[in-house]
């Protein structure tokens, strides 16, 4: 809560779980679809055109169908990371609706993504928003740009660890979201995509400017590596290169899965959400590579919606 960010990060001796790339945390698999890696990468996004048009006259620029986007999106990461469990949604701020999505009411491990409502839920209080300053707007540059996990591990402790995730959730009206079953592990909350969406066009559009500002400063200033060395550029980064960008990423190693998740504001037009869950043992360069690969063949939707 806003009230308790100063003397939170103040605070001596305040220790907490701290998930990391290389935490190994028992965790049972849950219930959802695996996409079979039946098609390549570098499948072209389909595109649907009015039977109206024809060769010899000009015609509306192609609108990709969503499904078929989804579907080369999914493909693109499971042919690199096969048995991968992918969710999926993008959403146009211009024309207000959800543009592709996969699996995306489903929850999936946040890993760092969480930290979302973390930073939120420090400068929320009692139907006011604060506006860090100083050592406090450091601390939340770190939490976001660098995805320090100390400083998320004392604002979860402090300011009530799974109770963060109630009143997040119950202020964004999250539908999907849930708090990690041990207590201590913010990484294992859950939430769906739309839920990461929703939280985006809070952030955006909800939360006073004053408030937001350095927040999304930060998620445009993402570190690569991240505080603890990880390379935090797959997905968004990696997979659009030369876009304009606001993101947090997640990462983290479970005895049952590799989670990997990019999310973000693309071009302050579109927020992506990409969630995995992917097979225990995977190599994190491999889960890597199939997140990235999984933007890329999302790249000529965006711009072919762009151009429409």
């Amino acid at each position: 809560m806003a009230a308790g960010l100063r003397r939170t990060l103040a605070a001596a001796g305040l220790t907490a779980a701290v998930l990391t790339a290389g935490t190994t945390i028992a965790a049972s698999a849950r219930h959802g679809t695996t996409v079979a890696a039946s098609r390549s990468a570098g499948v072209a996004v389909p595109m649907s055109r009015s039977p109206e048009s024809s060769p010899a006259t000009s015609s509306p620029a192609a609108v990709p169908d969503a499904a078929e986007v989804a579907d080369a999106v999914a493909a693109a990461v499971t042919a690199q990371s096969p048995g991968t469990r992918v969710g999926l949604t993008v959403f146009d701020r211009t024309s207000g609706r959800t543009v592709t999505s996969a699996d995306a009411d489903s929850p999936y491990y946040t890993a760092s993504v969480v930290k979302l409502l973390i930073a939120l839920d420090s400068l929320y209080d009692d139907g006011s928003w604060s506006v860090p300053e100083g050592d406090d707007a450091d601390a939340l540059t770190d939490l976001l740009a660098g995805s320090d996990d100390a400083v998320a591990s004392r604002l979860w402790e402090a300011d009530g660890g799974s109770e963060i995730v109630r009143r997040m959730t119950d202020l964004l009206g999250l539908v999907a979201t849930a708090s990690p079953a041990d207590p201590g592990q913010w990484g294992m909350t859950e939430m769906s995509p739309d839920d990461v969406v929703t939280t985006y066009r809070y952030l955006e559009d909800t939360v006073p400017e004053a408030t937001a500002a350095p927040l999304l400063s930060a998620l445009a200033g993402a570190r690569d590596p991240a505080d603890d060395g990880y390379p935090q550029y797959f997905g968004i980064p990696d997979g659009l290169p030369g876009s304009a960008w606001q993101i947090k990423q997640g990462w983290m190693v479970l005895r049952s899965a590799l989670v990997l998740n990019t999310t973000g504001v693309v071009d302050s037009r579109y927020v992506v959400v990409l969630c995995t869950r992917q097979p225990a043992g995977t190599p994190a360069v491999t889960g890597r590579a199939a997140v990235t690969a999984g933007i890329r063949a999302l790249a000529p939707a965006l711009a072919a919606w762009t151009a429409s």
